[in-house]
């Protein structure tokens, strides 16, 4: 596994490595949770039978006091039910009815002890009336009641445990017992006063059938944790593939973007290379170009000069085909000058440029036209100006945008004399300025292909140049941080458009030239 690798795991695996322990405390929880629930449901069967405890003390206390009140109760003399020897010395104890019927005392004690038998014959419940002085030799206390009729004389008022009888488990309860009015009847003899507490009753619950409900509850609470436990752990390790891809995406999509960053500046450190490798290629280009077409001038010159020189002086010796020769020779060099003085041009827009400034573009205008003044007498060609705004930009290369869009204009003319407008509108970001004429037209397949270095749509013998002037125009504007474009038909003129952007100055220069005549006049003052 690589580094990148590793760092890209290494949030996973700490995920995991806290779901492990979330994992276990989960399970804690859910084993004390069952701990504690098993805690309190013993506490409930050992609280429910002390219940069912209390009450059948207190159902003995009810009965023992009904009898008491009533000094004892007669009952027919049965085997199971034969006169208490113990009360021989009670007057009455046994009596006989006027239809013949035995009847025979029964004291209190002698009543619990039978319904304490019929308790554990039918329900297993122990009951007993006990006393650490008994009279009964029966009634006398095992170890347990013993030592609870100690705690009595202690001061206790209560004493419980679970305790087992016979192998079975009981929940053993025992009160003291305080001897009453009615008791006096009986015990009397032994010295007892009301208040005193002469022995206990203890009552013994069966816990077989509430340990029975006991298990089923566990039972029952332990499938539900157990639910509860496997449901939460389905939970985490589920929640911790999904975290686990998901953080894992993430740090791919971090890596890849942390690749593609790194890819980025490298492709911004050599796209800054190139480009500055760029642009020492243009200015080598531009000075390349500079320096050939200024020094292929001289050349030029002396190959035209002796041309020049042979026709005259050997014109005399020359046949006709030599001497044209000779003119086809002076008119490629002609050709070649032109040439060169097109790329000198094209070459010094971003070469030796000057400042920008403010410009009034009215003056660069008549500029251009005092340039073109020749070609518009000689055509005919009527221009008009409207208003034009003062710019900041170069003085210079807007005369040549001008002169070249002006000139082209005059150039591809049809059978009507050129008519020429030039005119501005502000926008929210420069201006764009409008030269429109009546001239032959431009095929619209062909509106971008025109601004292309030596992009002609006619042969030299339709229309002169070199195909370098809109591509001049192009470079003048796009260094303005503007765009030209032309809109035209075949045969219905054209419209040139060109925008300047960046700071305009406040006002705009009035007046302009409108046909020869005007321009003249215009030229005439200036000359003056």
């Amino acid at each position: 596994m690589t580094r990148d690798s590793r760092a890209i795991a290494s949030p996973v695996s700490l995920i995991r490595r806290y779901v492990k322990w979330l994992a276990v405390v989960w399970t804690i929880i859910i084993a004390a949770s069952l701990v504690w629930s098993v805690i309190r449901t013993k506490k409930e069967t050992v609280e429910g039978a002390r219940i069912q405890a209390h009450i059948s003390y207190v159902k003995d206390i009810v009965y023992r006091r009904w009898n008491a009140m009533h000094g004892g109760v007669y009952v027919p003399v049965t085997e199971e039910t034969r006169p208490n020897p113990y009360l021989r010395d009670i007057p009455e104890r046994d009596i006989v009815t006027p239809s013949g019927r035995h009847l025979t005392l029964m004291n209190p004690a002698y009543m619990i002890r039978q319904v304490y038998s019929l308790m554990q014959e039918g329900y297993g419940i122990y009951g007993h009336i006990t006393s650490l002085n008994p009279i009964r030799p029966e009634n006398a206390p095992d170890p347990w009641e013993a030592e609870a009729l100690y705690a009595f004389e202690k001061g206790n008022t209560e004493v419980s445990s679970v305790s087992t009888i016979e192998g079975k488990k009981y929940f053993r309860l025992m009160h003291p017992f305080v001897t009453e009015e009615g008791c006096l009847k009986c015990h009397g003899a032994q010295g007892y006063e009301v208040g005193n507490i002469r022995g206990g009753i203890s009552v013994s619950i069966p816990l077989d059938p509430l340990l029975a409900i006991e298990r089923r509850r566990i039972v029952t609470d332990i499938g539900g944790y157990f639910l509860l436990w496997s449901a939460g752990l389905a939970g985490i390790f589920l929640g911790t593939r999904r975290i686990s891809r998901s953080e894992g995406q993430r740090m791919q999509a971090v890596e890849a973007l942390r690749e593609e960053k790194d890819r980025a500046k490298r492709s911004a450190e050599e796209l800054k290379h190139l480009t500055e490798e760029l642009k020492r290629s243009n200015t080598d280009l531009e000075q390349f170009a500079y320096v050939a077409s200024h020094d292929l001038q001289e050349p030029l010159h002396v190959i035209k000069g002796f041309l020049g020189l042979l026709g005259k002086r050997y014109k005399d010796r020359l046949d006709e085909k030599a001497l044209e020769f000779i003119g086809l020779s002076v008119e490629g060099a002609e050709r070649m000058q032109e040439l060169i003085r097109d790329l000198f041009d094209y070459s010094r827009v971003g070469n030796r440029c000057k400042a920008f400034k403010p410009t009034d573009c009215s003056a660069v205008v008549r500029d251009a036209l005092s340039n073109l003044k020749v070609a518009i007498v000689e055509s005919g060609a009527e221009v008009t100006v409207s208003s034009l705004p003062v710019i900041v930009g170069d003085a210079a290369q807007l005369t040549s945008l001008f002169q070249n869009l002006i000139g082209n204009a005059i150039k591809f003319r049809g059978a009507e004399p050129p008519r020429i407008h030039i005119s501005s509108e502000r926008k929210a970001d420069g201006w764009m300025f409008t030269v429109r004429d009546n001239g032959i037209g431009i095929d619209p397949k062909f509106s971008d292909r025109i601004f292309d270095v030596f992009q002609r749509l006619h042969t030299r013998d339709e229309y002169p140049g070199t195909g370098i002037g809109l591509a001049v125009c192009k470079k003048i504007v796009e260094r303005h941080g503007g765009r030209i474009w032309v809109e035209s038909e075949p045969e219905k003129g054209a419209t040139f458009y060109f925008t300047i952007r960046g700071d305009i100055t406040e006002g705009v220069a009035s007046g302009g030239v409108r046909g020869l005549i005007n321009f003249q006049g215009v030229m005439e003052e200036r000359d003056k």
